[in-house]
């Protein structure tokens, strides 16, 4: 199974018997046989009869509950903040290597499943090794000051380190593992003309993706007047043009290709293999939601809940459409249309502050 180039869409799950019946010699015996699963182990979860690496799997379990009680409880009640900030630091680091410890052990457990299901470790496990891995580098340097999350270089310095982190991540737990290939995660493979599917692809998008942002954004706008809410602010505000242009790069071109290489290249993808092209869509649609609930910061929680309602409203049809351009074209596709949908809502707040203040 080979990707079909930038603009060509992931490869279709294909639903084959849980046997290599197929792929027999002629004249080989039945019994030679090696049975497939299609789909992962069942067992308890706390129970290690019947894996292949109960010892692997009770180190991660054991990593990954010392790692949170240190980040989530003992850490923050601290009473100084060095103490604090130590022991959170050392709870992240070995939460995170509990979950990538966990993430290798589902790569060995899901060996013996059919060639064209999904081999690797689960999306929402590698998404949880890589948030609390940044989250360790985000606390050292905003903590050490080296860049400051409100000011512009700031954000461009943490936004491409979110980008290049969903980048490792799944070329460490994914690509390295053999779970992938970057061309079957709708990546280039540079083979015969790429140039006329990617830009076919890219103007599918722009296309799609410019009605849908207005509709959105009336959509949003009249939930918000509902609940009384507004969307959290996630920019800085720039008093340079070389900082607008960094904050521009940032919104619209660095975190769109980070996101879009995780939750569509590699989420939707996995579970495309697994689950068909609906439910795949529609689960990766929800995580890509749920995830950007992160960005609401309120002292409130009434204020937070309808933050959180209104951020779900519009961001679920923005991965759904993204999803569905990703299955049609590709990384193209999908990273035109982020890129186009970012790149909108960028214009407009320009536009909006050159208005003048309502009297």
């Amino acid at each position: 199974m080979s990707g079909q180039g930038w603009g060509g869409a992931p490869p279709e799950p294909h639903h084959r018997p849980p046997t290599a019946e197929g792929d027999r010699p002629p004249g080989a015996p039945a019994k030679s046989l090696t049975p497939l699963r299609d789909g992962p182990p069942r067992r308890g979860i706390f129970t290690l009869a019947g894996r292949r690496a109960p010892g692997l799997y009770l180190v991660s379990w054991a990593l990954s509950i010392t790692g949170l009680v240190l980040f989530m409880l003992i850490g923050p009640m601290a009473s100084s903040d060095t103490a604090r900030l130590a022991l959170v630091s050392i709870g992240a680091i070995v939460l995170t290597v509990g979950l990538a410890t966990a993430c290798g052990y589902q790569v060995l457990e899901r060996g013996d499943r059919h060639p064209d299901a999904y081999r690797g470790p689960a999306p929402l496990l590698v998404f949880a090794a890589y948030f609390f891995a940044l989250a360790l580098v985000g606390v050292v340097v905003i903590v050490s000051g080296i860049a400051d999350p409100d000011a512009p270089l700031g954000f461009f310095a943490i936004g491409s380190l979110q980008a290049v982190g969903y980048g490792v991540v799944v070329w460490l737990l994914v690509i390295r593992t053999g779970a992938l290939t970057w061309s079957q995660m709708g990546w280039p493979s540079w083979r015969g003309r790429a140039l006329q599917p990617t830009l076919r692809g890219i103007g599918a998008a722009v296309a799609v993706m410019i009605p849908t942002t207005f509709v959105l954004l009336i959509v949003g706008g009249l939930i918000g007047t509902l609940l009384g809410v507004e969307a959290p602010e996630v920019l800085p505000t720039p008093d340079t043009t070389s900082g607008a242009l960094l904050v521009a790069a940032t919104a619209a071109v660095i975190i769109p290709i980070g996101e879009e290489l995780f939750f569509r290249g590699f989420a939707l993808t996995a579970w495309l293999r697994d689950l068909g092209p609906r439910t795949a869509l529609i689960r990766s649609s929800v995580f890509f939601a749920l995830i950007h609930i992160v960005n609401i910061t309120t002292s409130s929680f009434s204020e937070g809940l309808g933050q959180a309602v209104l951020q779900t409203t519009v961001i679920l049809p923005v991965g759904f459409v993204l999803g569905w351009l990703f299955l049609r074209h590709g990384m193209a596709g999908a990273i035109g249309g982020h890129v186009t949908y970012n790149s909108l809502l960028l214009l407009l707040a320009l536009l909006v502050s050159y208005l003048p203040e309502p009297t």
